[in-house]
């Protein structure tokens, strides 16, 4: 099953693992399925990547190879996640892990993941997580999707709702704009006015 091709909206993933063989494998598999893959094997690179706004959903390796760090250094997939929130409180990020020894899954969803894969995993499960995700994504970047409990409501109590949440995700007003493609005026107003029901 292919990926939805609206031209008009770009989902791009970034797949984060320093074993090659197995991340082009999984890169090649994903392309296959319809979607936009970058690579990076190392933390630096997937920092870089991320700072630069390229990606929509990052799919990250928590067990990199500690590349010049010391001993003493968290771990290279928290910083990775880290840099996820600073520069985009809202950029989904799936870790991945074959450690048996730790607990990456509860480390990685108290840092702030939005979802783990134990390895190794199905791929078609990978591939389903990622569209449900594009799905997700692709309705946050349009406000007039919004729906609250279930109950349409009308496009402007909808904008207000959905303004209310992104600022209440990111932090502030100011922030939020950009996300929203709105005036820091209308953010403003859409806060100050009350939400109908």
């Amino acid at each position: 099953m292919k990926t939805d091709t609206d031209t008009s909206f770009k989902f791009t993933v970034l797949l984060v693992d320093d074993d090659e063989k197995f991340r082009k494998q999984l890169a090649e598999y994903l392309r296959g399925e319809g979607f936009q893959i970058v690579e990076a094997n190392s933390s630096s690179q997937a920092c870089a990547l991320i700072r630069e706004r390229k990606v929509s959903l990052v799919v990250l390796d928590w067990d990199l190879h500690k590349v010049n760090s010391s001993p003493e250094d968290p771990s290279t997939g928290l910083k990775i996640l880290q840099t996820c929130h600073e520069v985009d409180a809202l950029l989904p990020v799936v870790v991945i892990s074959g450690e048996p020894l730790l607990d990456v899954r509860g480390d990685s969803m108290m840092a702030g993941a939005d979802c783990f894969l134990q390895k190794p995993f199905a791929l078609a499960l990978l591939s389903e997580h990622l569209r449900r995700w594009m799905g997700r994504v692709k309705a946050e970047k349009n406000p007039f999707t919004q729906l609250t409990a279930g109950v349409i409501k009308t496009v402007d109590a909808v904008n207000r709702a959905y303004t209310r949440a992104v600022v209440e995700r990111v932090g502030s007003a100011l922030q939020a704009a950009p996300k929203l493609g709105l005036s820091r005026q209308t953010v403003a107003s859409y806060l100050a006015s009350p939400s109908s029901t």
